[in-house]
Formats: structure tokens, C-alpha cells, sequence
């Protein structure tokens, strides 16, 4: 199996579980690590919400070691904001392994305030903010970009990126224009590895059907998984076979139940009850996808309120295996 290397810091596989707002707080990356993820990220922490001291913001940091490596993301629109930002993070008790900034986002809230792939418009203070994080920042710096806002600038982007000094980027196969639909351009994220020496890791679509295909296309150093991963932390293992030249073996409903219900538990020991059985709805449901006539237990998970609720439909599946 093949590992790379950040800023000297290796990563023992090459396969990573992407940023999703809403869902990858660390009892997602719990289970992702459970199945050999070899790096995580938070959310999108923001840095507006950080200088005001948000508790509900300041919860989304890492809080302690985790089983395996962690990059913080960031995101924000304003270059002062940013730098007041991360001097917060230096202080906190906190453990990650990478600073991470999102030049990505393509949604519109984050977009309002300059943020996300709004940077792709603005390049000399993109170049301004790296050069400022890459030399005031503790950890390394890698970053999260896109093709470009509505038109293609990513290797001038990437450039930017590795002359600023950060460690390795991770490239989303879309615009922001272009968003999560349509054709992932593949090749492009080749260009990006030809055009410089840091590592690249390609997002955009990814999974055990299409991995192989995305490795000969892009060539990239490491692959990023972001929504194929939702209520499948087999995933990881599945790709780690498959490079391995081992055939993934099949989801078990038995054990989809028990991985969800560790989930669950995990979010109540993160959140408090009521707050992680209302998130899990849309994820436990995600854990029987593709399964023949699970439609009844998704339409059951859906409409959970407890952990009893849960229990009542889980527990069963667990014991008949």
C-alpha cells in the first residue's frame, strides 16, 4: 500500500475522507479512521464565527488526539479576519495535524462573504493571505481549490499555491460555476500534477467503482472522498483493497446496523441526544443505501427521535444476523 508524504509528515495511505458541512465532525472521522482512512478533515470552521467567540464553532475543533491524522479547514473572506483567526486556533487547547484553507466552497452564503471559491476571482490577495498563513501558521499549510470560478485558472492557481508556500492541495475536478454537477474534468487535475512538485489530491466524484479510472487519469499523489462515505466508512477499506489487488468484499445489512448504531453513539457522546438523533436521520438512512427492500428501515430511520427510537429498529437487524 502507498503513502505520501506532507511537509514530512507521512500519511499511511493515500485515500482521504473530504470536508462536508454537517457531517464530518469527528464521530464521522471515528468511523472513517475505524476503516483506515489515512487523513481527515473537520467542517468548515469560520473564521468570522471564531473572532465572535461562537461556541457552537469553537465545539467544531478538534479537541483531542484522534486516531489518525486531522486537518483543520478554515474559511473566510477577509484577509485580517483570517490572521485573527488562526491566532485564536494557536491558542486553543486543540491537536490537528494540518492547517487547511477552503478556496473551494462553491455555495452562495459562503461565496457573500468572499469566501470559498470567491478567492479564485482575486488572486493577488489569495497569493497575500497563503504567503501571510504559510509563515505565521504552527502546522503546515495545504489548501482546497477548484478549476476556477467561471472560467479555468487552476494552474495558475496551483502555482500560486506552491510559490506561497503551501504543502499540498487538494483540487476539486469542477468550477465553481460548474458545482457538483456534470463532468469531474480528471485531466485537468493531471495538468495541476504535472505543473508542480507538492502533493495533489484529486476530489470530485470519487469511489471504489471509479478509482482505479481516476488514479490513470489524474496521477495524483492521493484521492479525496466526500460524499461516497456517507453512511459507508467501508469505503476506506474497500479502496485500500482494491489497490491491493483484493476484491472489496460485500456490505453486510448486519453490519451496516452495528456501524450505524457505533456511529449514532458516538454522535449522542459528541452532541447530546436530541441534537445527534436529529443529524443522524439523513445519515443512518445513507448506511442502507443500495440495499433490496431496505426502503421500510430508511423510512423507520427517518422518523427517529431517540436513541430508543433507534435502538428499535437497529437492534433487530443486529440480532438476526
Amino acid at each position: 500500500m502507498k503513502s505520501f508524504e506532507i511537509a514530512g509528515i507521512e500519511v499511511p495511505n493515500r485515500y482521504i475522507q473530504a470536508p462536508l458541512a454537517g457531517y464530518t465532525s469527528y464521530p464521522m472521522r471515528h468511523m472513517a479512521y475505524k476503516f483506515g482512512c489515512g487523513l481527515a478533515y473537520t467542517e468548515m470552521v469560520s473564521c468570522n464565527a471564531l473572532i465572535y467567540n461562537n461556541e457552537k464553532t469553537i465545539k467544531m475543533l478538534p479537541q483531542f488526539k484522534e486516531e489518525g491524522l486531522v486537518a483543520l479547514q478554515l474559511f473566510g473572506g477577509d484577509i485580517n479576519t483570517v490572521l485573527s483567526a488562526l491566532d485564536i486556533v494557536q491558542v486553543l487547547p486543540m491537536h490537528y495535524d494540518f492547517l487547511d484553507f477552503n478556496f473551494g466552497c462553491p455555495v452562495q452564503k459562503v461565496l457573500k462573504q468572499g469566501a470559498g471559491s470567491k478567492w479564485l476571482e482575486r488572486l493577488d490577495e489569495m497569493y497575500e493571505l497563503l504567503r501571510l498563513l504559510t509563515s505565521k501558521s504552527i502546522k503546515p499549510v495545504i489548501c482546497k481549490i477548484r478549476l476556477g470560478f467561471k472560467d479555468f485558472n487552476y494552474l495558475q492557481v496551483a502555482k500560486l499555491c506552491e510559490d506561497a508556500g503551501v504543502k499540498a492541495i487538494a483540487v476539486h475536478g469542477r468550477t465553481q460555476k460548474e458545482g457538483f454537477a456534470g463532468e469531474v474534468h480528471y485531466s485537468k487535475i493531471r495538468e495541476i500534477k504535472n505543473e508542480i512538485s507538492i502533493p495533489v489530491i484529486a476530489n470530485g466524484n470519487i469511489s471504489s467503482d471509479n478509482i482505479l479510472e481516476v488514479g490513470n487519469l489524474t496521477a495524483s499523489d492521493a484521492f479525496m472522498i466526500g460524499r461516497a462515505a456517507i453512511g459507508n466508512p467501508k469505503i476506506f477499506k474497500d479502496l485500500i483493497d482494491i489497490e491491493n489487488g483484493v476484491a472489496p468484499s460485500n456490505k453486510d445489512i448486519h453490519k451496516q446496523a452495528e456501524l450505524c448504531l457505533e456511529h449514532l453513539e458516538y454522535e449522542i457522546k459528541d452532541k447530546g441526544e436530541h441534537l445527534a438523533c436529529e443529524i443522524m436521520r439523513g445519515i443512518s438512512a445513507m448506511y442502507f443505501k443500495g440495499f433490496v427492500d431496505s426502503k421500510t428501515i430508511r423510512t423507520k430511520l427517518v422518523n427517529c427521535s431517540s436513541y430508543e427510537d433507534y435502538c428499535s429498529v437497529l437492534l433487530p437487524l443486529i440480532q438476526s444476523a
